[in-house]
């Protein structure tokens, strides 16, 4: 027979309410919004100075920019100015007439807008010392540019952004000058090292260079040609390089740049003022070097 078990007391002792929902009251409820509004407050100070310092860099850095970018403008027009300057004070001492002075400006105009950037920059220091040098010695300027911007890279090299060598002019025993020392270069194919002229100033350099020529009786002779590709043709038909693709590249270069309307420019001042440039001529230039390369 079943047993009959008495569930009575185990289910009345049961407990069927449900237990309260926790309730933070009316202080709890003011504590924890108050510490949420301080907590927001506190991320935003944060934030807004972390802003404000970071617009500050900004600006400094915006304005710093602005005033290195003005400096650099005012000097590159000074710079231009100064060329302008010497350009013009360079044709007037020729006695040149009107239409000369306006034709040779227009070259010089063209010969600039056939590069930009450095080129340009290089070209614009270039073409005033090289006008001088043709117009006092002879030589085709289109042949001093055009060989300054092959040995130098449009006066790029360390040879030339430290020591104001373009020409890649060697110091020789005979040379006497300042020295830029153990240079590496290549000699008929091969790495080496030697040691270069070293100049003051890019005009030193070139005038250097200028000199260089007329002291060395195997160029002095091709002195005078009006053609500044037959001139390097020339030196270097005499020895200047060995480099078999030197006169290609230098007549690539002054084919580029249309340097040799230069040349026929200065050369119709030089004729139409024959006694001026004489009086301009300098006396007892003469180079120390023995050679170049």
């Amino acid at each position: 027979m079943p047993q009959i078990v008495d569930l009575t007391s185990a289910i009345a002792s049961k407990r069927f309410a449900k237990k309260p929902k926790f309730r933070l009251g009316l202080v709890g409820t003011l504590v924890v919004s108050n510490f949420a509004w301080l907590l927001l407050f506190g991320v935003a100070v944060v934030s807004l100075i972390g802003v404000t310092r970071f617009s500050a860099a900004l600006s400094k850095s915006y304005l710093e920019e602005k005033w290195n970018s003005l400096q650099n403008r005012l000097a590159q027009n000074r710079e231009l100015e100064e060329r302008d300057l010497r350009i013009a004070r360079l044709i007037a001492s020729q006695s040149s007439d009107t239409t000369d002075i306006l034709g040779l400006a227009t070259r010089i105009s063209k010969i600039l807008d056939s590069s930009n950037g450095r080129q340009r920059r290089f070209l614009e220091s270039a073409i005033p010392e090289a006008m001088l040098i043709q117009t006092t010695t002879r030589i085709p300027a289109s042949a001093v540019i055009a060989m300054a911007i092959f040995e130098s890279g449009y006066g790029n090299s360390s040879l030339a952004k430290d020591y104001n060598n373009y020409f890649g002019m060697k110091a020789f025993d005979s040379w006497t000058g300042p020295r830029a020392l153990n240079m590496p270069t290549r000699d008929s194919g091969v790495d080496t090292t030697a040691d270069f002229r070293a100049y003051p100033t890019l005009a030193a350099g070139f005038q250097g260079y200028s000199q260089f020529l007329l002291g060395n009786e195997r160029y002095q002779k091709y002195v005078g040609e009006k053609s500044g590709v037959k001139f390097v043709s020339g030196i270097l038909a005499a020895g200047y390089c060995p480099d078999t693709d030197y006169l290609t590249n230098i007549n690539n270069i002054i084919q580029k740049h249309g340097l040799d309307r230069l040349d026929l420019a200065l050369e119709t001042i030089v004729d139409n003022n024959k006694e001026a440039v004489a009086k301009s001529l300098p006396k007892n230039e003469t180079s120390t070097a023995a050679g170049a390369h």
